[in-house]
């Protein structure tokens, strides 16, 4: 008996081009079953960061863009415009990496939320620079070892990591900001509500929608896949909660 059905917004006999173990698989497969329960493939704009996000295009059968690094944002709101412009206005989501939200592209990201830029932007934080070789990232957590951080991120040196949909929530064009994982089942459900939910905010033009994803890096962390679910689980999740921080639909 078939008890699952791929979704026709993921492309066919695509190669999984991740490593073992990475999540990005899996959010980019609830990202597919969420357009096309909402019926958007034809209509989708995607936009892919440079990194690991970059392979989106190989999975999702929807037009997709690739960003110079840490621009997603600011090309989103291009296309979101001229689009709407020319009264032929897409749905437009920005696929990105923590190293391209919320460093290199923090500016362009904070200020489409505060100009209430209505796309939607899915944040894979992983806690590194996963394609280049694992480098301090801007959520390294504290103490966490990287190649560019071999004793551990310090206060002194490397200051605190940013907790992105906390920042994103107090900026007053965000229509919804939350924070989810994919550690376990439950999480897996509540992280695909969460994506319905911020794209169901775009489709109504409440403004701009964002979800962090927290997510495994096995490889640069030097870990299993299991054993990174659970240091997802016990630790990363007491510094970056999982939580709905703003929702205007609920207010």
């Amino acid at each position: 008996m078939q008890v699952y059905t791929k979704p026709k917004s993921i492309k066919e006999n695509s190669s999984f081009t991740f490593c073992s173990g990475c999540d990005h698989g899996l959010v980019i497969k609830l990202v597919a079953e969420v357009i096309d329960e909402l019926n958007l493939q034809e209509n989708t704009i995607a936009v892919a960061s440079s990194g690991c996000s970059v392979f989106l295009y190989d999975f999702l059968d929807v037009d997709c863009i690739e960003s110079p690094h840490g621009r997603a944002c600011a090309v989103a709101t291009g296309i979101k415009r001229a689009t709407k412009a020319n009264k032929n206005e897409k749905f437009v989501f920005t696929y990105q990496g923590d190293g391209d939200f919320a460093s290199i592209g923090l500016g362009e990201s904070l200020h489409s939320a505060l100009r209430g830029e209505n796309i939607t932007v899915i944040c894979i934080n992983n806690t590194n620079y996963g394609m280049t070789g694992g480098q301090l990232g801007p959520t390294t957590a504290m103490g966490q070892i990287t190649t560019t951080s071999p004793t551990g991120r310090n206060r002194a040196y490397h200051g605190f990591p940013i907790k992105a949909a906390e920042h994103i929530a107090l900026c007053d064009g965000t229509a919804y900001s939350a924070r989810v994982g994919v550690y376990n089942i439950k999480n897996i459900i509540n992280a695909k509500n969460a994506i319905k939910k911020a794209f169901e905010c775009q489709i109504k033009g409440l403004g701009y929608s964002f979800v962090e994803v927290l997510s495994s890096c096995p490889t640069n962390w030097r870990l299993s896949p299991s054993d990174s679910h659970r240091k997802i689980e016990t630790e990363l999740t007491q510094i970056y909660p999982i939580k709905v921080f703003k929702d205007i639909t609920n207010d």
